[in-house]
């Protein structure tokens, strides 16, 4: 019997405060089936840390550089879940957006980009899990 190897991937929450508006998060839609919407991530690569690979996925993904957004190093979400056949564990970081607005460049993998407030998430994200995970994101960053 095989063992089942698990897939280490990280990714960022990116989010961007308006004056007086919510709080809106980054979302990417997939270009392959099922396409889903979710934060930047990806896996690590041989020797990558989480942190590493969630800037550099971020960097592929979106076209964010490192330098425009602030990570907040005191919020961190785990997820577990299973795709495509593989168990997967997905390392979320937070990050503000520096300023009201950046230039979003997708990579092949992706179709589109929406900057969604909490209360539309589920309009976008169909796993509970990572409902769940707006939903502490958003927590912590009312409390800053």
């Amino acid at each position: 019997m095989a063992s089942e190897s698990l897939v280490k991937a990280s990714g960022f929450i990116i989010y961007r405060k308006l004056a007086d508006l919510p709080v809106q998060f980054l979302l990417l839609k997939a270009s392959n089936k099922p396409f889903h919407w979710t934060p930047p991530k990806g896996r690590l690569d041989p020797g990558e840390d989480f942190l590493d690979a969630a800037h550099r996925e971020t960097r592929e993904e979106s076209g964010l550089l490192e330098s425009s957004y602030d990570v907040d190093g005191t919020f961190k979400e785990v997820l577990h879940y299973e795709a495509h056949g593989a168990k997967k564990e997905v390392l979320y970081y937070l990050a503000k957006l520096k300023g009201e607005d950046a230039p979003i460049q997708l990579s092949e993998e992706h179709t589109e980009f929406a900057w969604v407030k909490l209360e539309d998430i589920d309009k976008y994200c169909d796993k509970e899990s990572l409902i769940s995970m707006f939903k502490h994101a958003s927590e912590h960053i009312d409390k800053l």
